[in-house]
């Protein structure tokens, strides 16, 4: 028996590495940004939920990280 050919379609969403450019912000980006303004004392929206996400401290004046209002998530 001679062997069958096998036409293979490409796909139609590309890889990642391979031409693909994600949309937004990266994860890096969102924290880094989140923790630079908990740090300002500013409340940000919560990269889970996007409720607001309040500095949360310890036992200095200093932000430790932030505390989600809305779904609890925690930035340390």
């Amino acid at each position: 028996m001679i062997g069958a050919a096998i036409m293979i379609e490409p796909a139609s969403v590309p890889l990642p590495g391979f031409g693909f450019e994600p949309e937004g912000p990266r994860l890096e980006q969102v924290i880094a940004a989140a923790w630079t303004e908990l740090t300002r004392h500013q409340a940000v929206e919560c990269p889970v939920c996007g409720a607001p996400m309040e500095p949360d401290y310890g036992a200095h004046a200093l932000p430790i990280g932030g505390r989600c209002t809305g779904c609890g998530s925690e930035l340390r």
